[in-house]
């Protein structure tokens, strides 16, 4: 069989083509997190079929979507400048990871709510996250970004950028103008966010605000209680990082104390040791009170009960009697009714107020 130098390039190119392709498959973000299964990913315009999402990779130009009560984390795995990123979406989120090549990452916030952790960048690498009228450049901070939908149809959806830690240059962009038939672009303006800094940006009649706030305490409070659910990107020393951390000596620590503490209350128990008393439980003698008070109010109750149907029959006995005319006969039978049934009051009374 033999080949022209016509059919050598054609394989030649396709083989190019193949490892292009190949190249530009590669993952750049795997899904490490989710607390529900309504998550979507959208490539090429088409759903990706997944049956659990965690460990799912990710490709540039992916959209992710979450459903209500969902909220995700994802690692951004490709390029030196999105390397140890985490980021997480909250409930009804669209995320798109649109552009991620060495050294240069860009996110785009659809709509909703995002939080992101990254590493200090070096060199010429760039970071940002953007939505229709912000830019966020990250040099190594954390970060968040809301895009709240517009009700109005004159009015653009409001950006609501903050900064927790680090350092974060935003730019909020002014939509073009139209003059004399002419489209002209409008500069941005430019802010650096400090950490607890926030900055609002919204478009309403025309017009760009950009406000420049502390961060707002419904944000805090709202990624306090969702925090991160991965945690290895913190210092290495999470006791010192986080309060709320315990360092592996502690949890043996409290393993142990807790281990011993149920070793010998078992102990105990099975012994039938009377002098041993768990903190929150009832001594022998208490129990045994318990128990005796219990068998008079229901033996009272019982007793009660008995005498006063028993009263109750003999009187209606004597009612009979009378009726038949024999009253003297019924009256005898009225009598014993009425004292039998005075009987059952102690009983009853005993059964109502019998204490330990």
């Amino acid at each position: 069989m033999k080949f022209s130098i016509r059919s050598c390039l054609l394989l030649f190119a396709m083989a190019i083509i193949g490892v292009h392709a190949w190249a530009d498959a590669s993952a750049v973000a795997v899904i490490e997190y989710t607390s529900g299964d309504d998550v979507i990913v959208i490539r090429s315009g088409k759903r990706v079929v997944m049956h659990d999402p965690i460990g799912v990779e990710l490709l540039e130009g992916d959209q992710i979507q979450t459903g209500k009560g969902v909220f995700l984390e994802l690692r951004l795995i490709h390029g030196s400048s999105s390397g140890g990123a985490i980021i997480k979406l909250a409930e009804n989120t669209t995320f798109a990871l649109d552009t991620m090549t060495e050294g240069q990452t860009a996110l785009r916030l659809v709509y909703g709510r995002v939080r992101a952790k990254v590493e200090k960048l070096t060199g010429t690498d760039a970071f940002s996250m953007r939505s229709t009228n912000v830019i966020a450049g990250v040099r190594g901070t954390d970060f968040g970004l809301d895009v709240i939908a517009s009700r109005s149809a004159m009015s653009i959806n409001t950006s609501k950028t903050y900064c927790f830690e680090g350092t974060l240059e935003v730019h909020a962009i002014n939509p073009p103008r139209i003059q004399s038939g002419e489209t002209l672009e409008m500069p941005s303006q430019n802010f650096t966010l400090q950490g607890g800094e926030m900055l609002t940006v919204e478009f309403v009649n025309g017009t760009t605000s950009a406000v420049k706030t502390s961060v707002a305490d419904d944000i805090r409070q709202f990624w306090m209680i969702n925090d991160y659910v991965i945690r290895d990107d913190v210092a290495s020393s999470p006791e010192e990082s986080d309060p709320f951390v315990l360092s592996e000596e502690d949890r043996q620590a409290l393993f142990d104390e807790g281990y011993a503490a149920g070793l010998q209350e078992a102990r105990g128990r099975f012994a039938g040791d009377d002098d041993f008393v768990p903190e929150g439980f009832l001594s022998k003698q208490e129990a045994e009170a318990i128990r005796k008070a219990s068998l008079l109010q229901s033996g009272g109750g019982v007793a009660g009960g008995l005498l006063g149907i028993g009263g109750a029959a003999l009187a209606v006995r004597g009612f009979i009697l009378v009726n038949a005319g024999d009253p003297t006969g019924g009256i005898v039978y009225l009598q014993a009714g009425a004292i039998i049934s005075s009987m059952a009051i102690p009983f009853l009374a005993l059964s109502l107020f019998a204490r330990p």
